[in-house]
């Protein structure tokens, strides 16, 4: 009881002081990033008390997130601030807000789990079963109740809209969003990341990194046409045309052996993988009903590559 008592007291100080504008470490050392970032979050919701917030950056991720630690470290996350919300007798509620450092890598963490209904908070969002994962200008936002109930699911939307208020910018998605070809795109499918290992999680190619993908290449790949005829397009920007050349050419070797000449092949699974390079782009169409089908998605994308804001070669 004793103890129960203590607890609850260092709960209310915590909220206290952090209402006030001082910020409780976990840790002795602090920055004004950090700082920032916690001051985003509320310190209490409804009957629930925030605990001492958790800081992690690219390097300490894994202490907190075990598995899912280097998909962050792939989108050059720079700093996780964790709050815990207690309340005895109800499930615990934890806001993890994550500074991307750009709003492109923001955008793109958050397409890594589209998978829930659009709660309409911040830039682009998704609940499902107690979570909630939104972004906003360069920053992810995960809020997630350790169970999902009636007044849980209301405090996990209202931290999320109140954290979404908070943050003053709006950030823009990646321009390379722009050469995706409007018609039967499935927008809900837009993935944007920079790594093998990501492109494999959604679309696997190959066990081996045969496109060159590194954390400074962009890529895009996004479904079309539907669950009935659905194909996929992915399109990587790399630093150059010579580096673009490269990994056209790794990927014919690899995927399309047979090819030779011929800009599609038909795959083992009677569909169609088509390639193209167009300057520092390479676009990819895989699962596609036929050949011409394939290339006209192509030509669309090549038509549009210009419109894209890109440093020069």
């Amino acid at each position: 009881m004793i103890e129960s008592t203590r607890m609850k007291r260092a709960a209310v100080l915590v909220a206290v002081l952090a209402s006030i504008g001082v910020f409780v470490p976990m840790s002795a050392s602090q920055t004004p990033e950090i700082q920032r970032l916690a001051s985003m979050i509320p310190v209490s919701v409804g009957p629930w008390l925030s605990e001492a917030d958790q800081a992690y950056d690219a390097e300490t991720i894994f202490e907190y997130i075990d598995g899912a630690g280097e998909v962050y470290r792939s989108y050059h996350m720079r700093l996780l601030v964790a709050r815990r919300f207690h309340k005895d007798g109800r499930p615990d509620i934890v806001v993890d807000a994550f500074d991307m450092g750009a709003s492109e890598d923001a955008f793109g963490v958050f397409t890594h789990d589209l998978d829930g209904e659009d709660a309409g908070i911040g830039q682009g969002s998704t609940y499902k079963a107690g979570l909630l994962s939104f972004w906003k200008d360069r920053y992810f936002v995960s809020v997630y109740a350790e169970e999902e109930t009636a007044e849980t699911r209301e405090a996990v939307l209202d931290l999320g809209r109140r954290v979404a208020a908070a943050i003053p910018g709006r950030g823009e998605p990646p321009d390379l969003l722009r050469v995706l070809p409007g018609e039967g795109l499935e927008r809900r499918t837009v993935r944007f990341f920079h790594t093998h290992s990501v492109l494999n999680y959604h679309y696997f190619v190959a066990d081996t990194n045969i496109l060159r993908l590194d954390p400074d290449t962009d890529a895009v790949l996004a479904a079309y046409g539907g669950k009935d005829d659905r194909s996929f397009l992915l399109v990587v920007s790399y630093g150059n045309g010579s580096a673009a050349a490269g990994a056209a050419r790794t990927f014919r070797q690899a995927y399309m052996p047979d090819a030779q000449d011929r800009s599609a092949v038909k795959t083992e699974n009677g569909r169609w993988t088509a390639l193209r390079t167009s300057g520092r782009y390479v676009s990819i169409v895989f699962d596609a009903a036929s050949a011409e089908a394939a290339s006209a998605r192509l030509e669309a994308v090549e038509r549009s590559i210009g419109s894209v804001r890109s440093p020069a070669p």
